[in-house]
């Protein structure tokens, strides 16, 4: 598998450096946190609520973000001078299995120049309140299409569902969903992770993955899931085994985002990890990062916690979470770390949504 984004290459470079068995060497040191778009700027609020999904930084730049319970168009000049929001994707009507919230999450450019927006969708009727004011949903990974850059998009449905169906007396956070998706050697195929919140079998919520071939990725039915050693599950309703766990009781392991780089024949996978009962002060809860030799098996010994945050929104508290690494133009070690985040989170003053935010990041040292 190989990523096509050069801007999400640089994700690697600074998180291989965190897993160097040279630590003692090689590091990254984070800077302080710097506003990018603070609560209520080009009238967004609730962002960024996924991962941002890099259209273009050339000749300007065009980013799409979750924002709220819908996904938009943050364009300027450069990344982190963003000038103006637009919305290109809204939610679904009551019925629609996109009801309370549409979030793209990630994009992929296809053979034929279209942007293939991957969304993590919610129907959120019937269901309970996860905490917080927050509504409960039952997810979906539905696909959307642009031919205009991003400036518009057309829903196509969804490609991945959970096993499961929605069960409104049940867990408040059902489905799969959380997509982030990159493509394979020489673009044959897609192969998306996601975060199932189905706690099937016992499980907690668990990291998961699927492929389809590029040529394939509009028709639902060509999407498989990984289940037991091999791509042999439907995309829509099929079982799947954890790429990636918790790896402790009571914690749970989501937003992945993957990217490989050739000249290291590695895969790095940056996830979110929620010991749900830390209440607030976080210990194993955090950024962290993970590496594989095929994209397909992480080691539990190549995982590294890299920012120690909550990584829940929970009222009055601090959280950081859906990260996304940007490296200057000019430098293979040197750039920024995107998140949402808020440290005194909540709807109301004195607390405040989370926000776009960046920090300073660099690899220090060298190995031996």
């Amino acid at each position: 598998m190989r990523h096509t984004s050069t801007l999400l290459t640089a994700l690697l470079l600074a998180s291989l450096a965190s897993l160097s068995a040279a630590d003692d060497v090689t590091r990254i040191e984070l800077g302080p946190i710097e506003t990018v778009l603070p609560d209520n700027a080009l009238g967004l609020r609730y962002f960024p609520d996924g991962r941002l999904a890099v259209v273009r930084t050339k000749p300007d730049c065009r980013v799409i973000a979750a924002v709220g319970v819908c996904s938009f168009l943050l364009e300027g000049p450069a990344m982190g001078k963003f000038t103006k929001a637009t919305k290109v994707l809204e939610k679904g009507k009551p019925g629609d299995f996109d009801n309370g919230y549409a979030g793209i999450n990630a994009v992929v450019r296809s053979r034929t120049g279209e942007l293939l927006a991957f969304c993590h969708s919610e129907d959120q009727e019937g269901m309970a309140s996860v905490g917080n004011g927050i509504p409960g949903f039952y997810c979906r990974v539905a696909l959307a299409v642009s031919t205009d850059d991003g400036a518009t998009f057309i829903k196509r449905g969804p490609v991945l569902a959970g096993q499961t169906q929605k069960n409104p007396k049940g867990s408040p956070d059902q489905g799969v969903g959380e997509p982030w998706v990159l493509t394979g050697d020489q673009d044959e195929y897609l192969f998306a992770y996601y975060t199932s919140h189905e706690r099937a079998n016992g499980r907690g919520v668990d990291i998961c993955l699927a492929r389809c071939r590029m040529a394939d990725a509009l028709r639902p039915e060509a999407w498989q899931k990984f289940h037991a050693g091999s791509f042999n599950e439907p995309g829509l309703g099929g079982k799947d085994t954890p790429v990636v766990t918790g790896g402790y009781n009571e914690t749970d392991a989501l937003f992945p985002q993957v990217v490989f780089i050739p000249a290291l024949r590695q895969y790095v996978m940056m996830f979110c990890l929620n010991a749900w009962r830390e209440s607030g002060k976080p210990e194993r809860s955090g950024i962290y990062a993970a590496l594989s030799n095929d994209g397909i098996h992480w080691p539990r010994e190549q995982m590294r916690q890299i920012w120690r945050v909550p990584v829940i929104a929970g009222i009055g508290g601090e959280v950081a979470w859906h990260p996304t690494l940007v490296l200057d133009a000019d430098s293979a070690t040197h750039g920024f770390l995107y998140c949402g985040y808020s440290e005194n989170w909540g709807g109301q003053p004195p607390h405040k949504p989370h926000y776009l935010i960046r920090r300073r990041i660099g690899i220090v040292g060298e190995h031996p």
